[in-house]
């Protein structure tokens, strides 16, 4: 695995899952593990359905900030 500069957060892997509705329909969604600059690890759940590679970025840039904002204040 490459150790590439991570400037705010980087994606490690992305995994395609299926899950079931409460009505019993199947759906499928993408889950991407990325980790933050300063090592803390998360995922994000994106349905498969309207997934483009910008959205995706926001959804996890977005959750990557919050998560560094709150671990500075652990400082």
């Amino acid at each position: 695995m490459s150790k590439e500069p991570v400037v705010l957060f980087r994606v490690k892997d992305t995994t395609e899952r299926m899950d079931i509705t409460k009505k019993g329909e199947f759906t499928r969604y993408y889950e991407i593990l990325a980790e933050t600059k300063s090592g803390i690890e998360f995922t994000v759940r994106i349905p498969k359905t309207g997934f483009t590679k910008e959205a995706a970025l926001k959804l996890i840039e977005k959750e990557a900030t919050e998560l560094e904002a709150t671990q500075a204040l652990r400082k």
